[in-house]
């Protein structure tokens, strides 16, 4: 028979070792939380920092000298500002419209696949997400070129981040339209609805949230996009990530005014997330518990 304290102690074993397991856990967690916090620490007293500070051999952790006034600089050229606004009408414009389209795909694929298409063509619209936009650069810009509004304008970046959203923005939406219940749309018709009556106020509610998810990935990507940006627009329409390069003193790259305009340019976006989080959940979670 064993006794109460042999039990006690092949019992405080397994604490033991729980506790070792969670330590080592919680230890794994501070060291990538460290890893992933540290740029954006960095970055904030980057811009806190006199250029030359910013470019000693050896980093300095916390600034020598506080110069707030690296946040005043950044706009010293007024079109800087006027990037930012571009920025978000070429981010809202295409995300909208992305939305839009992809909503009306999505919906097509779920509930009429033969009739849209099937299973191919849905496969084939999100490959086009996946090849590398650099091999399609060079055409897309002579295509945009011999368009009535040209390279150089909000319109052509709209239609062209289409390429890489509506493709997202549809194959997402299906998804979410197959987990909506059939069932509602089919009660709504026995009531004498309108085949778009139900699409409109019944099912279009249930998805909100993934609506929501969708419309702040669009946005994001549109929002922080360089490579086309860089070779469309430039002269009449300029978008913030283009500039940041631009910040320059002959020969001497000004570190902390590209960390403070990029800064500023983490503000829409992380508003909108913190604005839009219990959305955001909710509609990456979709569909992920069934039954």
């Amino acid at each position: 028979m064993v006794s109460l304290d042999t039990a006690a102690a092949q019992g405080a074993i397994p604490d033991r070792r729980w506790r070792l397991v969670r330590l080592l856990f919680l230890a794994f967690l501070g060291l990538w939380l460290l890893f992933t916090l540290f740029p954006f620490y960095f970055m904030a007293i980057t811009a806190f920092k006199s250029a030359a500070e910013t470019n000693l051999t050896v980093p300095t952790f916390w600034p020598q000298e506080w110069f707030p006034s690296n946040f005043a600089g950044v706009f010293a050229e007024p079109t800087n500002f006027d990037a930012l606004v571009d920025s978000f009408v070429i981010a809202t414009g295409n995300t909208l419209l992305a939305l839009f389209l992809g909503t009306l795909a999505g919906y097509a694929f779920a509930r009429f696949p033969r009739q849209a298409g099937g299973e191919n063509l849905a496969f084939w619209i999100l490959s086009n997400r996946m090849f590398p936009p650099v091999a399609v650069l060079v055409p897309m810009f002579f295509l945009f070129d011999n368009t009535p509004w040209g390279t150089d304008s909000a319109l052509s970046l709209i239609i062209l981040y289409l390429v890489f959203n509506l493709p997202l923005a549809t194959w997402l939406m299906m998804v979410f339209f197959r987990d909506a219940p059939r069932e509602l749309e089919e009660a709504a018709y026995l009531d004498g609805w309108t085949p778009f009556q139900p699409f409109v106020r019944v099912t279009l509610p249930l998805v909100l949230p993934g609506m929501i998810s969708v419309a702040m990935l669009c946005w994001i990507f549109a929002w922080n996009e360089y490579l086309f940006a860089n070779l469309f627009v430039g002269t009449e329409v300029r978008t913030y990530t283009i500039v940041i390069p631009t910040f320059t003193h002959g020969s001497q790259t000004l570190w902390n005014l590209q960390m403070a305009f990029s800064l500023i340019a983490m503000i829409p976006p992380v508003t909108l997330f913190i604005l839009l989080r219990r959305y955001m959940v909710r509609g990456l979670s979709l569909g992920v518990v069934k039954g």
